[in-house]
């Protein structure tokens, strides 16, 4: 049966059994924040065994799942069995305080047997070694022999939670046997063993417990059913090939790196090919949701799933840009079923190629390092590769410590796990130790304590800058005060306050509260946990009291020049979008008084003309005077009516929405001006890259524009005062100067080309002679990394059969380039390794080509030690 039918077939059989049929959850959890991904079908119901308002008992899914990473992690097994994945498809069937195990086991032995209609014969089951309930329900109402029914343990058969808290409780799994020849050959193979032969297919959870964080356990306020059936192996199964990757969810996939490589797909390539297939799976979908690569949390297991695809590429002789093609391949597959991954394709692509040759550059450096490291380990007869040296091809050449790992396991060697993870503590510490920042935990307890005591702090912002409040607490170093006076800096809490918390965005606001013979300076306002806001204050005259009565005022000016740049965001993305098409989406902002900075999704930078264009459209809106409208309406209603909402943020069921004219329509929670003339002249101040298909735009405008504008008149006149120029004729005038300068450049450079000319003669008529071997070296003093590239090049084209060993030093750094005849490639001799062994001498390390490679180095008083080495290590290999 396709793929796309046995989605359809489950959710209709479900459905006659009436369940609520639920759209899949995103990858990352909606309501779970102990969860790097949804790793389960379960996960967007937690909350409904725990005992929340129900408004269905049953429910029917096609959750899309990632593991990878976190307690959910399947990726080392990727390549390794045939039936692991990172990303998947769980088709589950879930009640909560409805029906139980009987139902369960009924309603899944019948859509297998009946629906999909595999053979009986070649099922087994599995139950809880205690479950006699379950035992029972297959033996004697299923009718299943009982030689075919498997009592497990906890690690097979004890389900959950989740995540670090949540339901869980025993389970009962149903396997098909694929057949003998998968077997591992031992007399007692069943389910439970590790070999290819039996095959989960089905695991039907029965929760009745929930797990908290501290790991106790409690009965379920709703005991239930969660079931989850990958859909990769149904697939398997009921198509009846060769395996998962055979089924027609990846067969494309493979399709497609076939023509890509001359090493045939069979056992001996599985892994490479089903790496690849299964990654770029994977990458397709977490991309589309805006989950982007990083060094940290969810981005760095994608940027960690994405390098390792590249590094298995490799062992199929693909060696440039590749996986980026397979994600349109993925596109096609999964797009009737996901069909919002169609608009963001061409962003994702570009996202991975990016990635790709980022890391391949890293690649052709690390690994000769990773390499030597490896040798060296093998030559000394140790345990393990250092941490230090583990640490260095993580800091440095940007290596995930799995990925070495996996690397050197590969030759049956280990790595210093502890030394790498005492390295990584030791350069946290330094980081931390030049933070100056505070943690707050304290003051969240204070700040719960007050939310129970006095409730939220009503925020009447919207429409007042100034209002009348009563004063429920200080804070004054974490503690709550009684009172405060003049110097004293500590934190107000009102009742209720016109001061907007910085949030969404958008910066504080300032201002002052004031009462008799009282004068406090707000210097910023937070949002602190829930909807209570704090003013971050300084006491400037008097002696302020819990519970006195005030008056406070917005800084008036400021908040107008925040509202100005924040309604400006959304005709920013209004521009973008019309430029570039509906992949823009906005990634993060930052809204204040003399700037805004607005991130988004984009492949590649923006040239000039395209800035000058979205200075356009925003300016021509800004024009109009087009009226900028506040409604708050339902969520559903706001997707109905097709209001942008932030990806990834947390919205309640009623929502702020900001329409302005018939451009934008946003989600907000911000401040804004009334009409876009209020804005006044937008200017684009930069573009630059703010992380992989990231751009970030920093504008202004307003008065902020207007000062910028002057500011820029008077240097244009200090410069035709300087170039004795009028503004007309400027330009021209520093274009003719900088073209003489260049012509000069160019002629100091060739007296340095032709002085190193007469020292290269000196050299090559100079070799030593290792083994028969010519070597050519020198320590050139002063010069830099391209000067030297050109040197060495000079020197190879000169010197025919041999070896050119050169260093050099600038700004306090040696380098060091060396060169080998392709004849001596075949005697063993590898540039990489020689500079590598060089540039450690003087404090450094590189590599590169067998031909040709370069290093660096931190002590360039060593330069003539290193290259003594290099001398050194041709001897050895020769």
């Amino acid at each position: 049966m396709e793929s796309a039918k046995i989605r359809k077939e489950f959710l209709k059989y479900f459905e006659n059994k009436d369940h609520r049929i639920c759209a899949s959850d995103s990858l990352i959890p909606s309501n779970d924040t102990t969860m790097l991904f949804t790793t389960a079908g379960m996960v967007q119901f937690k909350s409904l065994w725990a005992g929340a308002p129900l408004e269905f008992a049953r429910a029917a899914t096609v959750q899309k799942c990632l593991r990878a990473g976190g307690k959910g992690n399947d990726l080392e097994n990727v390549g390794k069995t045939l039936r692991h994945h990172t990303f998947f498809e769980m088709l589950g069937n879930f009640s909560f305080g409805d029906y139980f195990k009987t139902e369960a086991i009924k309603w899944g032995w019948e859509f297998l047997t009946e629906v999909m209609n595999l053979s009986a014969e070649k099922m087994w089951v599995s139950v809880f070694e205690n479950d006699d309930e379950a035992y029972d329900i297959w033996a004697k109402q299923i009718g299943v022999p009982e030689n075919r029914i498997v009592r497990l343990g906890t690690q097979d058969n004890f389900w959950g939670p989740a995540g670090d808290m949540g339901a869980c409780g025993p389970c009962s799994e149903i396997y098909f046997d694929i057949g003998p020849e998968r077997s591992c050959g031992r007399d007692d193979c069943k389910p439970g063993c590790d070999c290819e032969r039996y095959l989960e297919i089905w695991n039907l959870v029965f929760p009745q417990f929930y797990q908290e964080q501290d790991g106790s356990r409690r009965p379920l306020d709703r005991r239930g059913i969660d079931t989850g059936m990958g859909l990769e192996r149904l697939a398997f199964v009921s198509q009846e090939v060769e395996n998962n990757y055979c089924t027609d969810l990846f067969k494309p996939i493979l399709d497609e790196i076939r023509k890509q490589t001359s090493i045939k797909y069979c056992p001996d390539t599985y892994m490479p090919y089903h790496v690849l297939a299964d990654h770029s799976r994977t990458l397709t979908f977490a991309l589309s949701e805006n989950i982007l690569p990083s060094n940290e949390g969810r981005g760095y297991v994608l940027r960690r799933i994405l390098r390792r695809a590249v590094r298995y590429a490799r062992n199929l002789g693909i060696e440039e840009p590749f996986l980026y093609r397979l994600c349109p391949v993925v596109v096609s597959v999964m797009k009737d079923a996901y069909p919002e991954l169609v608009e963001p394709r061409d962003h994702v692509s570009h996202i991975v190629k990016s990635e790709e040759e980022r890391f391949l550059n890293t690649l052709e450096v690390g690994l000769p390092i990773l390499e030597e490291y490896i040798e060296a380990v093998k030559k000394e007869s140790s345990a393990k590769i250092p941490g230090n040296e583990v640490f260095t091809l993580y800091d440095t050449y940007g290596f995930p410590v799995e990925m070495t790992e996996e690397i050197a396991g590969e030759q049956n060697v280990l790595i210093d796990i502890e030394g790498f993870q005492q390295c990584m503590k030791g350069q946290k510490q330094k980081a931390r130790a030049s933070w100056t920042g505070t943690e707050a935990t304290g003051e969240d307890i204070i700040y719960k304590k007050i939310i129970s005591d006095h409730g939220p702090t009503e925020f009447v912002g919207y429409d007042d800058t100034s209002s009348d409040a009563k004063i429920i607490c200080l804070i004054n170093n974490g503690k709550v005060v009684k009172k405060a006076e003049a110097g004293d800096t500590l934190e107000v809490i009102l009742d209720k306050t016109p001061f907007y918390g910085n949030s969404g965005g958008q910066v504080g606001d300032t201002g002052q509260i004031t009462g008799p013979d009282l004068k406090i300076k707000i210097m910023d306002t937070k949002k602190a946990v829930e909807s209570l806001i704090v003013h971050v204050a300084e006491v400037v005259d008097g002696i302020v009291r819990e519970g006195d009565c005030v008056h406070s005022q917005v800084n008036l000016e400021q908040r107008k020049q925040i509202q100005r740049h924040h309604s400006a965001t959304h005709i920013l993305q209004y521009a973008l979008r019309n430029i570039f098409g509906s992949h823009i989406k906005q990634a993060g902002s930052m809204v204040s008084a003399d700037r805004l900075r607005f991130d988004f999704t984009h492949f590649s930078g923006m040239k000039p003309d395209e800035i000058k264009r979205v200075e356009e459209i925003a300016n021509n809106i800004i024009l109009e005077n087009a009226p900028v409208t506040v409604k708050t309406i339902s969520r559903d209603q706001a997707e109905k009516e097709g209001a942008i909402a932030l990806f990834g943020e947390k919205y309640g069921n009623k929502v702020r929405v900001i329409t302005i004219g018939d451009i934008s329509q946003e989600l907000c929670g911000g401040t804004h001006v009334k009409r876009t003339g209020d804005i006044g002249l937008f200017r684009v101040l930069s573009e630059s890259s703010a992380a992989a298909g990231i751009r970030r735009i920093e504008a202004v405008c307003g008065t902020v524009t207007f000062q910028l504008l002057q500011n820029e008149r008077d240097v244009l006149s200090s410069i035709c005062s300087l170039f004795k120029s009028t503004r007309e004729d400027v330009l021209e005038k520093i274009e003719t100067l900088s073209m003489e300068k260049r012509r000069l450049e160019k002629d100091l450079e060739k007296s340095k080309v032709q002085k190193a000319g007469e020292r290269f003669d000196a050299i090559l008529s100079d070799p030593k002679d290792i083994s028969g071997v010519k070597v050519y070296s020198a320590n050139l003093g002063e010069m830099d990394m391209p000067l030297l590239r050109n040197s060495i090049d000079y020197i190879k084209s000169a010197m025919g059969s041999g070896v050119a060993i050169l260093g050099a030093s600038s700004k306090k750094k040696a380098f060091f380039v060396v060169a080998v005849s392709k004849d001596l490639n075949k005697k063993g001799l590898h540039a990489g390794t020689i500079v590598g062994g060089a540039a450690k001498i003087a404090g450094g390390g590189g590599g590169g080509r067998p031909d040709m490679a370069q290093a660096g180095g931190k002590e360039p008083a060593k330069i003539e030690a290193a290259i003594d080495k290099a001398i050194e290590i041709v001897k050895e290999s020769l």
